[in-house]
C-alpha cells in the first residue's frame, strides 16, 4: 500500500547523493500547487504524493513542511493513467518543494507531447515509468476486494463507501493507490446516494 507519508521510494529507483539547490523562481506553496494542477490537466487519477512532509488531517502536506531541509527531501508522485500505473520520482534537490516543482514540469512537458500528437513517444516513455511497488506494498494490491480494504459490504453506497474511504485514509495517514482503487471501484459498482 503506498502511503503520503512517510515517502514510499520505488524499489529499484536509486536515489540522488549529492543533491542541490533549485533555480526555480517560485513560492515553495506555488510548486506544489501546480504540480497538482498539471498532474490534474494530464489526466492522472488516483494521485498519491508521497514524502517525508507531515500531513494535514485532509491528507495534504503541511506547506511550511515545504520548504524544510529534510534529510531526505524526495517527492514520489503515484497515479494511474489509462490503466497503467506510474511513479514519478525526483529526489535531485535538497527541499521538498522544488523536487515538487521538477515533477510539475516534467508533467508539463508531458502534456506538451500529448498536444503535439506523439502519444506513442510518451506511451514508451511511460514503459520506463511504470510504478515499482514501494518498500511496503503487497505483492499484488488487486487480489483484494474493494469492499474488503474499505470494510463496507459489497453492497454498500456511494456515501458509505466514501465514508468508510475518509476513515481508512486517516488510519493510513493519508490517501494512498489501494485506497484510491477501492474507491473508485466501489462508486463504479454503487448504487444509491
Amino acid at each position: 500500500m503506498t502511503k503520503a507519508f512517510p515517502l514510499q521510494w520505488p524499489k529499484g529507483r536509486s536515489k540522488t547523493k549529492n543533491r542541490s539547490d533549485s533555480r526555480f523562481q517560485v513560492k515553495p506553496t506555488k510548486a506544489f500547487d501546480e504540480m497538482m494542477t498539471e498532474l490534474d490537466r494530464f489526466g492522472a487519477a488516483n494521485v498519491v504524493v508521497s514524502s517525508n512532509i507531515p500531513l494535514r488531517r485532509d491528507g495534504t502536506p503541511y506547506r511550511d513542511g515545504l520548504t524544510e531541509l529534510l534529510e531526505n527531501p524526495g517527492v514520489a508522485v503515484y497515479f494511474t493513467k489509462k490503466k497503467r500505473q506510474i511513479c514519478l520520482p525526483c529526489d535531485a534537490y535538497r527541499r521538498p518543494w522544488e523536487n515538487c516543482r521538477a515533477i510539475g514540469k516534467a508533467v508539463e512537458a508531458f502534456r506538451a507531447i500529448e498536444r503535439h500528437g506523439a502519444d506513442q513517444i510518451l506511451d514508451q516513455a511511460f514503459e520506463g515509468f511504470t510504478a515499482l511497488p514501494a518498500p511496503d506494498q503487497v505483492s499484488d494490491p488487486n487480489r483484494t476486494a474493494w469492499w474488503v480494504v474499505l470494510g463496507v459490504k459489497a453492497g454498500a453506497t456511494k456515501e458509505q463507501i466514501n465514508d468508510a474511504y475518509k476513515s481508512a485514509a486517516r488510519k493510513a495517514g493519508g490517501a494512498t493507490l489501494k485506497l484510491n482503487r477501492a474507491k473508485e471501484q466501489g462508486l463504479a459498482a454503487a448504487s444509491g446516494p
